[in-house]
């Protein structure tokens, strides 16, 4: 994806709270890649609410940039999960150049507030993928 103006300061670089836009667009593809977007969470009225974030601002990013978000999950327990990201930027003949990396704690919980189990589809596509170790 490209860098939008909308998420550019006045200094041409991305502000670093629109950082977590990015990374959101991230997770959301990741999940749609995965066979579980994030609708189905919604459909049973559950969402993932970040508890904890860490971000790693390497280099900045600019209006126009070429990037990508790479994400992955790095563990999981029976009501939250780990994603570990990573923005890179495409440098042309140097290839791509670490921008930005991010840890998020995630928690299910239902839209009255209340944390819950994650949905057992979820779990079990979460147990049948390679790499995803559970905590």
């Amino acid at each position: 994806m490209r860098v939008p103006l909308y998420e550019v300061d006045l200094g041409q670089a991305v502000y670093h709270g629109n950082y977590f836009h990015l990374l959101e667009l991230g997770r959301e593809a990741f999940l749609r890649d995965l066979g579980y977007p994030y609708r189905h969470f919604m459909a049973q009225q559950l969402h993932l609410t970040i508890v904890e974030a860490s971000c790693s601002y390497r280099r900045p990013l600019l209006y126009d940039d070429l990037i990508e978000v790479h994400t992955r999950i790095d563990g999981w327990r029976s009501r939250s999960l780990t994603f570990s990201q990573a923005i890179t930027r495409n440098e042309g003949p140097n290839g791509r150049v670490l921008c930005t990396e991010a840890t998020l704690k995630m928690v299910c919980v239902r839209f009255s507030g209340q944390p819950t189990l994650l949905p057992p589809e979820f779990v079990d596509i979460l147990k049948d993928s390679s790499g995803v170790p559970q905590r």
